[in-house]
């Protein structure tokens, strides 16, 4: 293999972490906390629309993270005031999980940034190209799938 094109696929990659941590900072949080958070606000169905029960193996799929991983994002989210977790009284069984009017606030301030950074980037890089970049990587995810099933990526 060219070590040439091996250092630059790693260097690449660093970069794609770099601009993870871009998106976060812009955030205020994490993407896997602002994911779960946004999953939390946009999901409820109870009238004051600020509680639901977290779909946990639907968030482990969607960000390829563990059911701990879940719960330490969820801790975070509490440490932070952007949610409260109580026994849910209809089924003592069950987590109700609440977000707070200072979670509500993160996650509409998020969602803002998230938006502009990803408009931005949209504009500067161009539509053609991130579909086309989109495409190569998802083929790349699924190649690395198909080395480890465990590593599947969801699309």
């Amino acid at each position: 293999m060219d070590d040439e094109l091996k250092e630059r696929f790693f260097n690449t990659m660093m970069c794609f972490r770099k601009l993870e941590a871009a998106f976060s900072i812009e955030c205020e949080m994490q993407m896997n906390e602002m994911a779960i958070l946004h999953n939390i606000t946009g999901n409820c169905s109870c009238q004051e629309c600020t509680c639901m029960n977290l779909d946990v193996p639907k968030m482990q799929e969607k960000l390829q993270i563990s059911k701990p991983a879940v719960s330490y994002i969820l801790n975070a989210l509490e440490k932070k005031n952007y949610i409260v977790r109580e026994i849910d009284p209809k089924d003592r069984r069950k987590i109700t999980i609440s977000t707070t009017p200072e979670g509500e606030a993160a996650a509409e301030r998020s969602l803002e940034r998230y938006d502009a950074v990803w408009s931005d980037i949209l504009t500067r890089f161009g539509e053609d190209n991130m579909r086309q970049l989109l495409d190569l990587l998802t083929d790349l995810n699924e190649l690395y799938a198909s080395m480890d099933p465990k590593k599947k990526c969801s699309k």
